[in-house]
């Protein structure tokens, strides 16, 4: 019977199909991660925008109605 090499024995050497392999599974994770950052980048650019509006017209009225109030 013979012992199989195991990656940890000083003579292993990986098969290039698998590093290949390897390599374009470890590339389409960094690309779909990119791609979630950049989604969710621009959601919260949308989401900020949206909010300082909402802000502003809050504050605006405030303000209109301030100045529509009479002083006793």
């Amino acid at each position: 019977m013979r012992m199989t090499e195991h990656p940890g024995s000083s003579d292993f050497t990986p098969s290039t199909r698998g590093d290949a392999a390897w390599q374009e599974a470890r590339d389409g994770i960094a690309s779909r991660n990119a791609t979630a950052r950049k989604a969710g980048k621009a959601q919260r650019e949308t989401y900020e925008r949206e909010r300082d509006a909402m802000k502003h017209a809050a504050a605006a009225k405030r303000q209109s109605q301030q100045r529509n109030r009479r002083t006793p």
